[in-house]
């Protein structure tokens, strides 16, 4: 049961700091013309031409749901499957932008940046509650 809830509280936080970074980043550097969501081939086409700032912050955004997402489940699951399968579905998700045409380096962060916010995840959130264990140190 608390496989499931990790994965539900990954998938809510992997969603919620898309959408934080993205907006953040858009107030910083915005789409020239921002098309309608739901007309894939002008959202493609409008990040294609986009600056640069924008295709980072895009990038930015996928990278910090897989990092929320992973920790957020790892951290509520205590298991490590629940984290990578955040990063995993997004980066799967995400290899559809080999279909369309962007800068190839776009599309290789876009696959790879999950991969490592999932990475990252697994080291920065402990699978046992309580204080770490303590390093003894010889003086």
């Amino acid at each position: 049961m608390k496989s499931l809830a990790g994965l539900v509280a990954g998938l809510v936080a992997a969603v919620a700091a898309m959408i934080a970074v993205g907006f953040v980043g858009n107030l910083f550097v915005p789409l020239s013309d921002a098309p309608v969501p739901g007309e894939t081939e002008a959202v493609t086409v409008a990040l294609a031409a986009a600056p640069l700032g924008a295709q980072v912050t895009v990038l930015l955004a996928w990278f910090a749901a897989a990092l929320a997402g992973a920790a957020a489940a790892r951290f509520i699951s205590r298991a490590s499957w629940p984290g990578w399968t955040i990063a995993g579905l997004l980066a799967l998700l995400l290899a559809g932008t080999f279909l369309v045409p962007l800068p190839i380096w776009m599309q290789t962060i876009a696959v790879l940046g999950p991969l490592a916010g999932g990475a990252i995840a697994q080291l920065l959130v402990p699978l046992r509650r309580g204080a770490p264990d303590a390093i003894a140190v010889n003086a």
